[in-house]
């Protein structure tokens, strides 16, 4: 069951993913605002042949792009019912590959173009860094969007769902490990509760676009995006707390240990929750490139110099943030700011510590070596990263048994893989304990401590036994 679910939720999220990138970056060899993959260009120049030949190249290699990796990604996830851990690596690499990929495929098609652009002289000179305010729509810019302030209620409901948690973590007397792993999910759901809400207050205060010199269509253009963001911003925050909520509530009536109908419906307000945001901003994308094609004086400003690397790179502009050329539903950095350029360097860094501390962890589970060491009165067991020590009057009873409890283990914090199961668990009837086992291995050392449970074994059933002795021993 536990393998089917990873399956379903990483070939949904390999679903998402591929089709939302292939939808976000939209047509891009369409013309649209005066611009062909991501560089202005006069409206004539469409049927140059060099840039037809760019155009159809380019649709070309995105198409296969993306359809390939969408069938390489849910093949991955039958590696599920193999090995996770094997799984979790090469999905990994995928990933990785597929955002590098598409990135070098939209920065590679965007500096031919623009090299084609100045080959050909193609640069409105009356264009270039003018820019254009509409008083008009500025000075309604408080009739755009909805107010921020109904993020509040939500917000403040899910804070306040700390007292359940403070409720169960009394009454079940839960370990560091499930609590860690609680209060995490607490934090996430408050936080991203915040980040929407602070987002809806920077969408309402970010600078308008002139995109015309007709102020009813520069006024359409920025309400529509404007109200579809924050609409879609307070529905997304409303079922994010929702979920949470529910979830917080689970765990105060069931305790730790939940059914695997609350995940369920846990997962699937979630997935409603990224529907509910991308919806309103899918719609108001297409309806607001309608009303820009219909528009009969509409007014570019050709800054294509600042985005020639396929980045933009500009020291003149204060702003650190500035709307992406490519994906209009985000935003990209300044690199000409040295803020910018400061937090690209943190970020990249923080993640691929990340990823090597993974592969480290995922590294040490694939290679666990289970080790006991008995030193006159004090016990441990150590693999993969996790261990634990025990003195000999924390034991109340040592067993060698044939097989596990018939019981419902639940992962808190540790790793299983095909061969191992290393960390802590739960079980329904056990209750706390941690595992040093080989599945396959026979028999098992069930040691019952004060306040927990070890199971361990190792390969070799001559090893496991001998450490019964040394325990049983030091008991008598």
């Amino acid at each position: 069951m536990e393998d089917l679910m990873m399956f379903l939720i990483f070939a949904i999220c390999d679903l998402m993913v591929v089709l939302l990138c292939r939808y976000a970056f939209g047509k891009r060899d369409a013309y649209s605002e005066g611009m062909l993959l991501g560089v202005h260009i006069p409206a004539g120049c469409l049927e140059h042949p060099e840039v037809e030949q760019l155009r159809r190249k380019s649709s070309r290699s995105w198409n296969m792009f993306q359809w390939i990796n969408l069938a390489v990604s849910l093949l991955i996830c039958f590696f599920c019912f193999y090995d996770f851990i094997l799984f979790i690596i090469i999905w990994t690499i995928w990933l990785a590959e597929y955002i590098l990929v598409l990135y070098y495929l939209i920065i590679s098609s965007h500096r031919q173009m623009y090299r084609l652009k100045i080959k050909n002289g193609w640069v409105i000179e009356e264009n270039k860094r003018i820019i254009r305010i509409d008083t008009a729509v500025s000075s309604a810019a408080g009739k755009l969007a909805p107010g921020w302030k109904w993020h509040l209620p939500i917000l403040i409901l899910s804070a306040a769902s700390v007292f359940l948690l403070l409720i169960m973590n009394r009454r079940d007397d839960l370990s560091f490990d499930s609590s860690i792993s609680i209060w995490t999910l607490y934090a996430v759901g408050v936080g991203i509760c915040l980040l929407f809400m602070a987002t809806h207050i920077a969408v309402i205060h970010a600078p308008n676009r002139v995109y015309s010199k007709n102020t009813e269509v520069n006024f359409s253009a920025n309400q529509l995006s404007k109200r579809s963001w924050s609409t879609g911003l307070l529905l997304a925050s409303w079922l994010n707390g929702a979920a949470w909520i529910y979830l917080a509530i689970s765990y105060c009536v069931s305790g730790v240990n939940l059914p695997f109908l609350c995940y369920v419906v846990y997962g699937i307000l979630i997935t409603l929750e990224a529907v509910a945001l991308l919806i309103p901003v899918g719609y108001a994308l297409k309806k607001r490139q309608t009303i820009l094609d219909s528009d009969t004086e509409p007014y570019y400003v050709d800054d294509d110099e600042y985005w020639k690397k396929g980045w933009y790179n500009n020291p003149d502009d204060r702003r650190i943030l500035v709307p992406n050329r490519f994906n209009r539903t985000k935003y990209a950095f300044n690199f000409g700011r040295p803020g910018a350029r400061a937090f690209i360097i943190i970020l990249t860094a923080a993640i691929l510590v990340l990823v090597i501390w993974v592969f480290c962890m995922l590294a040490d589970l694939i290679n666990a070596e289970v080790v006991f060491t008995a030193d006159q009165q004090t016990f441990s067991f150590e693999a993969a990263g996790y261990d634990c020590e025990f003195d000999l009057d924390e034991i109340r009873s040592v067993d060698l048994i044939d097989a596990l409890p018939d019981d419902s283990f639940t992962r808190t914090n540790g790793g299983s893989t095909e061969k191992v199961n290393i960390g802590y668990f739960r079980g329904k009837e056990t209750g706390e304990c941690m595992m040093f086992l080989y599945n396959d291995s026979t028999p098992v050392l069930e040691i019952r401590l004060e306040d927990t449970t070890v199971f361990a074994n190792s390969t070799d059933s001559n090893v496991t036994e001998e450490w019964y002795d040394v325990l049983e021993s030091a008991l008598q």
